[in-house]
Parts: C-alpha cells; structure tokens; sequence
C-alpha cells in the first residue's frame, strides 16, 4: 500500500475517536441558603443515578446561586443531582415516607410520582462541547 493511501486510511479509522471528547458540564445552582452550608452535586450515569456517582463536587453557597464544574466529562448520557447539606452530616436528610428534607434538585427539574425521579426524565445528553444546566433547589 502506498504512504498516501495509508494515512488517509488511518485518518479515516481514527476520526471517529476524535470527535468523542470530553467536555466540560456547568451546574448552576439556584436557591440556595447563602449562609456557607456545603452544596454537594454529582453527575450520575444510569447505573449510578440515585446513588453514590464517580464524578461528585461540592461547594460552599455564600449566595443564593453557585457555580459547580465538572472537567472533561466523556460523553455520554448522565444526570445531575445537587442537595444543600443544612446539618453538615454530608448526606441528604430523608423525612417521613423517605421523601427529602434538605434543599435538592435533578437535572431537567425531574419529579417522581409517589417515590424518586427516574433516569430518563432527569437525562441529559454531553457531548464534545460545554454543557451548561440549571439546577434550582426545592
């Protein structure tokens, strides 16, 4: 095979690896309490979704909106959870009927009926360019 013919060959192998990279997911946190309780998210992936994920940041909220990235995330499909720790015990509090009693929120303001959101309503899809979602705690 000739030079040129192998490396346009190889290019076209190896294009599809390089349009997959990863990007950067932005959640944007509304209605926190701003008195510098920890505000704790994650990025979830179906089978961590609810649970403890891989990708976690937390951020101290000095006002009612705060800022948390997560770098180079590999695409894919994944869901954002976020809950402000207001008795800084490092887990989200449940009350009667294991409902939430701290602050929360899931990405596209997923709601369950009678139990906890489900993935799908909560799924958001990243891909090679910077996500930016929007969280409001309730």
């Amino acid at each position: 095979m000739r030079p040129a013919a192998f490396t346009m060959l190889a290019l076209a192998v190896a294009a599809p690896l390089f349009s997959s990279r990863a990007a950067d997911v932005i959640l944007v946190i509304s209605d926190a309490e701003p008195d510098g309780r920890t505000v704790f998210a994650q990025l979830c992936t179906e089978a961590e979704f609810l649970k403890r994920c891989t990708l976690r940041e937390k951020a101290a909220a000095h006002k009612d909106t705060l800022t948390i990235s997560f770098k180079d995330v590999p695409p894919g499909a994944y869901a954002a959870t976020a809950f402000q720790d207001l008795n800084d015990n490092t887990k989200l509090d449940r009350g009667t009927f294991g409902a939430p009693s701290e602050p929360w929120a899931v990405s596209r303001g997923a709601k369950g009926f009678m139990g906890p959101p489900v993935f799908i309503d909560a799924r958001v899809e990243v891909a090679d360019k910077p996500l930016t979602l929007e969280l409001e705690l309730d």
